[in-house]
């Protein structure tokens, strides 16, 4: 009988220790609930969509971290996304304040999604003590992001603010800011290496990547096919994997374009060019592990491919997603999609 309880005992011992490593949660806060009745709609060329207001009271019920232990947040969300055949998209979650700019919760990336889903966001880490994720009332927002040159619906059920619970190591103890760790296909302990990149972003750098871009898109529409394949790097790379790829398989537009003119794209195009800080939000998946290539601060993502309304698409969305750098003191494109 001994002999049985031990061996029980023993076989018990992996779980218990296992169990001594993993987190609790500590309070659930539904910060949206539709009551699958009226779920929230949401779209890809919406940008941030506000949802409602957060009050700082609604976080009472949610108890201080224990001692020894460190608090992560996370959202579980409850929605549709109606991307069909568009190919990768996700859902963000933001809760901002007017002394916080906003901490987003990511969602894992589907593909060709177009059905009911129910996911766990990126972990938080807050900096402060008592390891709130709001000082003061706030907003609730979410965006759908979907591939460049698509468009994508989908609406919202329910979102969920979890706080938990981890045992704290060294690392926890000497981190001197907040955490966010990306979502893949389940909450992962990664994030993007910011400080690595410090931005050198200025007015008249940010002005000049927008400068050249444009000329890009004019060499598209001129036909100027020595000044099309000037501007592309020789170290050229694939905006969706990665990958190295020839400057020379980049096709200018098949169209004769030589009836418009740059004036032209600027009436029936809303274009942008982000920073670091943008792109590095909106694309999480670009700084994934394991990747080959993943874009710093010193790259600018053009977007240029929304027209107007009632205006003409006489560009169909050829090369108007690319991102651009400066090499050997020339900017260059250093990077389309496929």
């Amino acid at each position: 009988m001994k002999k049985n309880i031990l061996l029980f005992a023993l076989a018990l011992l992996p779980f218990l220790l296992f169990a001594q490593e993993e987190g609790s949660l500590t309070g659930t806060l539904t910060l949206y609930d539709s009551h699958s009745y009226q779920p929230f709609l949401v779209n890809s060329d919406g940008g941030w969509m506000e949802v409602r207001k957060v009050y700082k009271e609604d976080f009472n019920s949610i108890l201080p971290p224990t001692a020894g232990t460190i608090r992560k947040w996370r959202v579980k969300t409850t929605y549709i996304d109606e991307s069909g055949q568009n190919g990768q998209s996700t859902l963000q979650v933001k809760l901002r304040s007017v002394d916080n700019p906003g901490t987003v919760f990511t969602l894992p990336w589907t593909e060709k999604a177009s059905r009911w889903q129910e996911k766990n966001s990126n972990w938080f880490i807050p900096l402060e003590d008592d390891g709130m994720i709001l000082d003061n009332n706030g907003v609730l927002s979410v965006r759908l992001i979907a591939p460049p040159r698509s468009s994508a619906p989908g609406k919202i059920y329910k979102i969920e603010l979890e706080a938990w619970d981890f045992p704290m190591d060294l690392e926890d103890l000497q981190s001197e800011k907040p955490q966010l760790q990306m979502a893949f296909s389940t909450p992962s302990e990664l994030t993007i290496p910011r400080d690595n990149y410090r931005s050198p972003d200025s007015m008249e750098t940010k002005e000049n990547a927008v400068k050249f871009s444009l000329d890009f898109v004019q060499h598209n529409i001129d036909g100027n096919l020595p000044g099309f394949y000037k501007s592309l790097s020789e170290n050229l790379k694939d905006l969706e994997t990665g990958f190295s790829q020839s400057r020379y398989r980049i096709a200018p537009p098949a169209s004769d374009l030589s009836a418009y003119s740059l004036a032209d794209y600027k009436r029936s195009y809303r274009y942008h060019i982000y920073g670091y800080d943008e792109y590095s939000e909106l694309f999480p998946q670009w700084f994934e592990e394991g990747r080959r290539w993943s874009p710093d601060s010193s790259c600018y993502l053009f977007l240029g491919t929304e027209v107007l309304p009632g205006q003409v698409d006489f560009m169909k969305g050829q090369n108007l997603v690319f991102m651009v750098r400066q090499e050997k003191g020339q900017w260059k494109i250093i990077a389309l999609p496929e």
